[in-house]
């Protein structure tokens, strides 16, 4: 048997089981109170609904469990005290086989979903359980009553009708009540929303209990008085869609069969308004009169909340189709500019290579030549061919230095990874900047570095002069003293391979919003002899050992600099770990 994965609910199966035997003996029960005296079939049989929704919501496997124990127990509710006759266990097998056929329809062929929200399962529901399953079971249902004597041949037409119309009713009002509340994909409602939905029942009962009972004498299924219940289910459609609607037709088919019982509204039928011989049959006929009315409006309220939940639902997909289209604009504007940005910057680099090699053997002739005229003319401390010397010496000096970091930008990265220990590595690096820094003001500087930390797949040669670069820039960050601390821990992450985190904090000036949009941007600086290329590089370096640089400032408090790297080989140029630690060694 199939079992749609939209269809099943995961309810423990005693719990299940228990609930489907009191809602099955009480719907049974009210049932045959439904049924005049002398009557042998009810104009409204509830327990159809109840077995049908109990096998649509179990699994196939639980399927014979729920036959068998509907066989039995229908019988016994109905009549209780009796022992079930052979004829009452065919009926009863009568009911289950139409339930049964039902629920492999709806589950083979539409695919139903419980909550309703879909127009094709109302469809399926009304058209193959409410009109033609019934048939199924009506059918060999009146040929028994006629066959055990029960009833006359010439009276079959009317009790088929009376079991295939109470069949049909008890579907239409239990059936999506049950599955639209019983569904497990259907959303709370706020305080507010249930207070509304309370307000519409008793407003619903209210009036139609008024309109049933100024009801006028003569029975007529046209009187306007009745129709005031549909601007109710209108409203429990649209905004309470399936689980809101049935409530309504509950409370509706309460209160209209309640009055039609006592005699009261325009369905109400006496003996002499109809061809049938007993008060019995009239009121049967009566509430036939009022199945009509129950069922045109039922159909139109379930069909109407199923298309409001279908404009809904659409509405919430092209909603959220549009967030994703923007995310992805978003995204691609992103990789559009992160692109651009990444060809500006290798042409800068080609172009810088260029330059760089252009100048730096001229500015080397520059340089011995000024050392030859100091050696040669030998001027006098504090002259002016003594200062313009000094002047040529120091501008040559920063050139060199501008040509060497066009050559590391310019110069691609292409790190050997080895396996090693990080921590000496950042040592290392604090080491050198604090020796090369000149300090004017008092320094502290705190460490925490793990010692647990595993080796990680590192250039150390690249790493160190990252790191001495971040060093330097947040002592110089402090000219009049400050506080250094420095980090170095593990994190797990758990949408990639565990990380190392470096961590390098200054009490320093901080940076503005400003300066921080273009912080790692090549030739950006704010230092009067800065070339603009550390951050850049330091970026470039670190994302060469497929890590991550970020920074958080505030002005006036400070600066940290964050560096993840991972601590598991991601290249595939990458040696396996045996590997570079036996070349380390050699």
């Amino acid at each position: 048997m199939p079992e749609s994965k939209h269809i099943l609910q995961r309810w423990p199966p005693l719990q299940a089981g228990g609930l489907f035997l009191l809602l099955y003996g009480a719907s049974a029960w009210l049932g045959m109170r439904l049924t005049p005296p002398g009557e042998h079939f009810s104009a409204i049989w509830p327990p159809s609904g109840v077995l049908l929704t109990a096998l649509l919501l179990a699994r196939g496997r639980h399927w014979p469990a729920l036959l068998a124990a509907a066989l039995v127990l229908e019988p016994l509710a109905s009549a209780p005290g009796h022992w079930p006759t052979p004829g009452t266990l065919l009926l009863s097998a009568d009911n289950a086989l139409e339930a049964l056929v039902g629920a492999f329809l709806l589950r083979r062929y539409v695919g139903l979903r419980p909550a309703l929200r879909r127009m094709r399962d109302v469809l399926g529901l009304l058209g193959l359980t409410v009109l033609l399953c019934p048939i199924i079971s009506a059918t060999p249902g009146a040929t028994i009553l006629a066959l055990y004597g029960k009833v006359a041949w010439v009276d079959w037409w009317r009790q088929w009708r009376v079991f295939w119309v109470g069949d049909a009713m008890g579907v239409l009002l239990v059936a999506p009540l049950l599955l639209s509340w019983g569904a497990e994909d259907t959303a709370r409602w706020s305080r507010r929303r249930g207070v509304e939905l309370g307000v519409l029942l008793l407003a619903l009962v209210l009036t139609v209990n008024l309109a049933f009972q100024w009801a006028p004498a003569i029975p007529s299924p046209h009187h306007p008085l009745p129709y005031a219940a549909f601007p109710f289910i209108l409203w429990a459609a649209l905004r309470f869609e399936a689980r809101g609607t049935t409530l309504a037709l509950l409370a509706l088919a309460a209160v209209s069969v309640a009055h039609t019982l006592q005699g009261h509204g325009p369905f109400a039928l006496a003996a002499s308004d109809t061809l049938e011989a007993t008060s019995a049959a009239a009121t049967t006929a009566s509430l036939l009169f009022l199945q009509s009315f129950l069922a045109a409006v039922g159909c139109s309220g379930l069909l109407l909340a199923s298309a409001v939940s279908e404009q809904g639902r659409a509405r919430e997909k092209s909603e959220r189709l549009n967030a994703e289209l923007s995310q992805s604009l978003r995204e691609l504007a992103a990789t559009q500019r992160e692109l651009v940005r990444r060809e500006r910057m290798a042409a800068v680099g080609e172009l810088s290579a260029s330059v760089a090699h252009e100048v730096r053997n001229p500015l080397a002739v520059i340089a011995n030549s000024v050392a030859a005229l100091i050696r040669l003319s030998r001027p006098e401390a504090n002259s002016t061919a003594w200062e313009l010397l000094g002047v040529m010496g120091e501008e040559v000096e920063r050139l060199d230095l501008l040509v060497n970091g066009l050559l590391d930008f310019a110069r691609p990265l292409s790190p050997r990874l080895l396996f090693q220990p990080l921590g000496p590595v950042v040592e290392g690096a604090l080491d050198s900047a604090l020796r090369s820094e000149n300090r004017p003001g008092p320094f502290l500087v705190t460490r925490a570095l793990d010692p647990e930390l595993p080796e990680a797949p590192l250039d150390a040669q690249l790493l160190h002069r990252a790191l001495n670069n971040l060093f330097l820039n947040a002592l110089q960050a402090m000219p009049q003293g400050g506080t250094l601390q420095v980090g170095l821990g593990h994190a797990e992450s758990s949408e990639g391979p565990p990380q190392a985190v470096i961590t390098i904090t200054d009490t320093g000036t901080g940076i503005s919003p400003e300066v921080m949009r273009r912080l790692f941007e090549p030739f950006f600086t704010t230092k009067a002899l800065g070339t603009g290329l550390g951050l850049a590089i330091v970026r470039g370096i670190i994302e060469a050992h497929h890590g991550q640089v970020a920074v958080k400032s505030t002005p006036g408090e400070g600066t940290t600099f964050t560096i993840h790297l991972p601590l598991t080989a991601e290249a595939p140029h990458e040696l396996p770990r045996e590997t570079l630690r036996d070349e380390r060694r050699a």
